[in-house]
């Protein structure tokens, strides 16, 4: 399968964090076939528990993904694979700042860790908000993930809170 990707700006902050060849890039309509990838390929990105591959979404839920500005997944392809991804959501808000970015999801396959990749889609995410005119973001991870804790702190992140807990809900119908 050929993954189509396009080098970004020597200019951006996020591409100069980057060893060669890599490359990052959002995704756009069009390219269901790296969304598709990331999902049935999810083993080579998750943690220990998440290595079961996932369903892609069908075709007419891909290309509503893709097309949603609010929606921002930004891969790492060492050429024409991706080894890395993070995925971040525009959040309104009822009170201070209407909009926030979400961090949702970032994973780098395991042979690519610790090359400075996802720093730099973090990079990428931070530049994608700036030109957006969003000035905060949050990410939620637990405290049995050194990796990530450490990640987070190195690009800005503060710990905010010792004691979150995070729910998880299933509206079903049987």
């Amino acid at each position: 399968m050929s993954l189509l990707t396009r080098k970004r700006s020597a200019s951006s902050n996020a591409a100069a964090n980057v060893p060669p060849p890599l490359t990052i890039r959002r995704l756009r309509p069009g390219d269901d076939a790296v969304l598709a990838y990331l999902s049935q390929e999810n083993a080579r990105f998750g943690t220990l528990e998440e290595r079961q591959p996932l369903t892609p979404l069908p075709p007419g839920e891909s290309a509503a993904f893709l097309a949603d500005d609010r929606t921002a997944t930004f891969v790492a392809f060492s050429g024409d694979e991706p080894v890395g991804f993070c995925y971040a959501c525009e959040l309104y808000r009822r009170h201070t700042m209407l909009r926030h970015l979400c961090i949702y999801e970032l994973g780098v396959s395991e042979r690519h860790r610790n090359q400075g990749i996802g720093q730099a889609l973090l990079d990428a995410v931070a530049d994608h908000a700036r030109s957006q005119g969003i000035s905060q973001g949050f990410v939620i991870t637990n405290g049995r993930n050194p990796a990530a804790t450490q990640l987070y702190e190195s690009v800005g992140g503060v710990r905010t809170a010792d004691d979150d807990v995070v729910f998880a809900f299933s509206w079903v119908t049987d």
